[in-house]
């Protein structure tokens, strides 16, 4: 299992293909999470209980919202970063995320959704979607030319037409 070709974010092997994140993007990542986690505490610890009322009130909605969101999305990237550094996987006929995964000639539709933490939303043939996070590791590009250069070819027609119509509507 050499590793021919490796890209930033794309490594291929003999068995499979994989997208994995780079040091430095998580390093941001962690970091950039870290400072607003630390800012939502000071909020909760040192400009609340010194605070009148309202500012009191007002501090503990932001650094409570704060602090639970941005812990919760720390706490799921570590774990992301634990099991490995491949996001996605396609290996043996399937798509493979850190959890889970599906068939390549199962999946009908993939489309990315998510506000804070990006994942991809697979539709299968038997009407169930599966849903592979990104944790935000990886550039959804690089995603996108992986699905197109080793997922599509093996892919059903419709998927394939699904696939084709959304990334066309992606540069107008």
């Amino acid at each position: 299992m050499e590793n021919k070709i490796e890209e930033n974010n794309i490594k291929i092997y003999d068995d499979r293909v994989e997208v994995v994140y780079t040091s430095g993007g998580v390093g941001c990542m962690l970091t950039g999470g870290g400072i607003m986690f630390l800012a939502s505490l000071f909020i909760l610890f040192y400009i609340v209980p010194t605070s009148g009322f309202v500012r009191a009130f007002i501090g503990v909605i932001i650094g409570g919202f704060g602090a639970l969101f941005i812990g919760m999305v720390l706490f799921k990237v570590v774990g992301a970063l634990l099991t490995g550094k491949a996001v996605y996987t396609v290996q043996d006929g399937y798509f493979k995320g850190k959890n889970k995964a599906v068939k390549i000639d199962e999946i009908t539709d993939m489309k990315w959704a998510g506000s804070s933490l990006k994942y991809l939303a697979i539709k299968t043939t038997n009407r169930k979607t599966v849903k592979l996070s990104s944790y935000n590791l990886v550039p959804e590009e690089k995603v996108n030319q992986v699905i197109n250069d080793y997922v599509i070819p093996n892919a059903t027609p419709e998927f394939k037409k699904n696939w084709n119509k959304r990334m066309s509507n992606k540069g107008a």
